[in-house]
């Protein structure tokens, strides 16, 4: 499976999502630190859950990166992040 479907799935399995998009982003850094020819290593993550009310941006973050800490541990290298409740993309 394609790790931003795995991504996805854990995602989804953790949150009430109300909208989630993962790209894959590693061309973009080809020639950089942590680029890998055919791997998903550098990803982006624009989700909005209201699971995040009451977390700062830097917590939501750190939730996320203990949740895929085991790709981490593979060859992910990077992933940004975009993460707002309903109520801060609504204002967005």
């Amino acid at each position: 499976m394609k790790r931003k479907l795995k991504i996805k799935q854990i995602l989804k399995q953790t949150f009430n999502l109300k909208f989630c998009k993962i790209e894959d982003v590693s061309e973009s850094h080809r020639g950089h630190a942590g680029f890998i020819e055919g791997k998903e290593t550098h990803l982006s993550i624009f989700a909005v859950s209201d699971d995040f009310t009451n977390l700062t941006r830097v917590d939501r973050q750190r939730v996320l990166n203990n949740l895929i800490a085991n790709e981490f541990k593979k060859d992910l290298h990077a992933v940004t992040y975009t993460l707002l409740t309903t109520e801060e993309f609504k204002n967005n």
